[in-house]
């Protein structure tokens, strides 16, 4: 067997088993510039070794060779990847889940999509080289560039993710958008997303704030009484604030055009992998099983758009 030495950009990978019961912009309770490991920025690292035989195969038959599917993500994204004390995150338990499935191990190989360079740079000195077979924790639109650039291609969504108006207080679930707009009520929103721009065409007053984890910790302070935030956020609310109760105002629908999906990418060439994954997800879906695992992190399950958003909101 002979290793796969390669010098990245990376943070140390980690294996993981089944799956444990418990956007594309960062966003952690954890805090990445404090982490000596993620701002070291240089490190090298290498995906376990791979027999000689299976160097050069199709990425599906050398994953079935080595019993090993490895994945990359951003290591302080939750709730879709994060790694504190270990690996967490509904794309690390779908990876985990169809690894398990085929008797396979579960490898993650962590890459700061926030520096300079940004998604060009985490593709290019990962999957491109094919340091691993599935980038995760990606939106439809937004990446499209740098997705050409190093040969990628998003598989077919997982779910979907929409915006929801939610609020800790009980009395305002079944209130209407008049009622709030008549009422002044206010609401949080995010910098740098369609947030902001949606609530003025609703009339609704509103703060902007850095990201949906504070517009959360703002309405938690009394604040603002209701927050716009994508579905995913939903984790964020469980695990700040674990003894309070997040209510969906179901009233605010969103338009098709404030939708858009969860995804993956692949290397362009391994068509193999993508329909492999495609099915695998799929069954996923149909079982049930994804539902039950987004549940786990409070998050709603939306089939995928097919009028999803051009671009991925930042806020994701």
């Amino acid at each position: 067997m002979k290793p796969l030495s390669v010098a990245l950009p990376l943070i140390a990978g980690l294996f993981a088993g089944v799956p444990a019961t418990a956007a594309f912009a960062q966003s952690t309770l954890a805090d990445p510039f404090k982490d000596s490991r993620y701002m070291s920025g240089y490190r090298e690292v290498a995906p376990s070794a791979v027999p000689e035989e299976l160097q050069d195969v199709e990425a599906l038959t050398r994953i079935r060779g080595t019993k090993r599917i490895t994945a990359c993500g951003d290591p302080y994204a939750f709730p879709s990847t994060e790694i504190t004390d270990e690996a967490r995150g509904y794309d690390v338990d779908l990876v985990k889940l169809v690894a398990a499935k085929e008797g396979w191990e579960a490898q993650f190989v962590w890459v700061n999509t926030a520096s300079r360079g940004g998604m060009n740079r985490a593709f290019r000195t990962t999957i491109a080289k094919g340091v691993c077979d599935v980038f995760v924790g990606l939106g439809t639109g937004g990446n499209d560039g740098p997705l050409k650039k190093s040969k990628l291609t998003l598989i077919e969504p997982t779910f979907g993710v929409r915006y929801v108006l939610v609020t800790f207080d009980p009395a305002l679930k079944s209130t209407t958008l008049p009622e709030l707009v008549r009422t002044k009520t206010p609401v949080g929103a995010t910098y740098f997303s369609p947030t902001e721009s949606l609530l003025d065409a609703q009339g609704l007053t509103h703060e902007s704030f850095p990201e949906a984890r504070r517009a959360i910790q703002a309405m938690a302070e009394g604040k603002v009484k209701a927050a716009l935030i994508p579905s995913t956020s939903l984790a964020e609310s469980r695990r700040q604030f674990p003894d309070r109760t997040v209510y969906v105002i179901e009233s605010f629908v969103p338009q098709d055009a404030f939708n858009w999906n969860n995804a993956w990418a692949v290397q362009q060439k391994e068509t193999a992998l993508r329909a492999f994954l495609e099915e695998r997800l799929a069954a996923l879906a149909a079982s049930g099983e994804m539902q039950a695992l987004l549940d786990r992190y409070g998050i709603p399950y939306f089939p995928p758009f097919r009028t999803a958003a051009a671009q991925t909101p930042a806020s994701k």
